[in-house]
């Protein structure tokens, strides 16, 4: 399943007065197909219907949700409160797809303490978010209570362990707009297994395996996949995306 592309849908983003700064140049040119196939990766993950509740934790600009929208019935959408009006940034962008939010509710919510009943969703997206999250414990442990009984999380984490923290250094220097590591003893560390930060900070030296460890306290199963080249596994990959069901 393939997710909408801005591209495709030709919306000129330049028209949009966002506090997502990375709006741009995440999503169109040389590096958008690497973000995009996350998605695709996510919804092929999903393997759900379209009568299934769904959430969005810490959806931003609204890109994914335009794929949402128009694949589920009952969609709900969260972020912390970074616009005024809040998320007017993913009104825009589903206004300009030609595509209406009347299945959206929208809610204002930290991860760490969602507004929602226990058991609520059938599917729980959690896309590049928990290693924003310094309280990632808490924040799994929310997303494991509001999943419902059969249902399923999808997660994509950066890997930020091994190999792929030299291939993701090397695209924080091209792209020109991503945090470097501080020291080289910092990227070394990560480089042989053992990130240094104790704590989330932008996700560098972030480790996935903690977030599949803890996944796996809450959830009945936990699988994962990689991206953008699943075949080649934890070495080569930048990211993780892992499936935590019930």
């Amino acid at each position: 399943m393939s997710a909408k592309r801005l591209d495709d849908l030709e919306i000129d983003t330049d028209t949009i007065s966002t506090e997502f700064t990375h709006l741009d140049h995440m999503y169109s040119g040389r590096f958008s197909k690497y973000y995009y196939r996350r998605f695709d990766q996510a919804l092929e993950a999903a393997q759900s219907a379209k009568d299934e509740t769904v959430l969005e934790i810490g959806g931003g600009t609204g890109v994914f949700l335009l794929s949402l929208s128009e694949i589920y019935s009952d969609v709900h959408f969260t972020d912390i409160s970074r616009e005024h009006p809040p998320f007017s940034t993913a009104r825009r962008l589903l206004n300009l797809a030609g595509t209406t939010d009347d299945n959206v509710k929208y809610a204002v919510a930290d991860a760490t303490t969602l507004p929602y009943q226990s058991n609520t969703f059938d599917s729980v997206f959690v896309l590049d978010v928990l290693e924003h999250i310094p309280d990632e414990r808490n924040a799994i442990s929310e997303i494991a209570r509001v999943t419902a009984k059969g249902g399923r999380a999808i997660v994509s984490a950066p890997i930020e362990v091994g190999l792929p923290i030299m291939v993701r250094e090397g695209y924080r220097l091209i792209d020109g707009n991503r945090r470097h590591t501080e020291s080289l003893r910092e990227l070394l560390s990560a480089a042989v297994g053992r990130p240094s930060l104790e704590t989330n900070d932008q996700h560098r030296g972030y480790d996935y395996r903690q977030t599949m460890k803890w996944l796996k306290e809450d959830f009945e199963k936990v699988s994962v996949e990689y991206c953008p080249w699943p075949a080649l596994g934890s070495q080569f990959n930048p990211t993780a995306i892992i499936t935590a069901e019930f």
